[in-house]
């Protein structure tokens, strides 16, 4: 129960930074705003023009996305046990938050899924191979 409840937090958690009007805002200054937009423009999806190799706040960007998506990887494979699945919802749950962004103004891009993506997958790695490690522990104790 305690673990669902926490899963549930960080999904919030994390629609509330994807959906806040500005990043730098909510990271640096805690402040949340929401700036509804009912005619979103889809393409903006496909914009790779926006990278900003220089910028710290970009790599931070960036990096939080992995790992909040990692984070959230771990929560749901402790709260359905099953890591396809716990997978599955993790990466559809990527898309749909970068297109809900659209949808407050921010800029929602296929590459931010694919950045959530690396987070996911490495987590599910670890997390792989610490659960197969620990039951092939458990079965040669036997």
């Amino acid at each position: 129960m305690f673990t669902r409840t926490l899963t549930l937090i960080w999904v919030f958690f994390i629609l509330v930074a994807g959906c806040t009007y500005s990043a730098h805002a909510f990271l640096y200054d805690q402040v949340i705003h929401f700036t509804p937009k009912l005619d979103p423009t889809f393409a903006d999806l496909f914009i790779t023009t926006d990278f900003n190799w220089t910028s710290r706040f970009f790599w931070k960007q960036k990096f939080g996305h992995m790992t909040a998506f990692g984070i959230m990887y771990v929560l749901f494979l402790g709260s359905i046990r099953k890591e396809k699945n716990a997978l599955i919802i993790c990466m559809l749950f990527a898309l749909i938050t970068e297109i809900v962004q659209l949808f407050f103004g921010r800029n929602g891009r296929l590459y931010d899924i694919g950045i959530d993506f690396v987070g996911i997958f490495v987590s599910y790695m670890v997390c792989h191979y610490l659960l197969r490690g620990l039951i092939i522990s458990r079965q040669s104790e036997a």
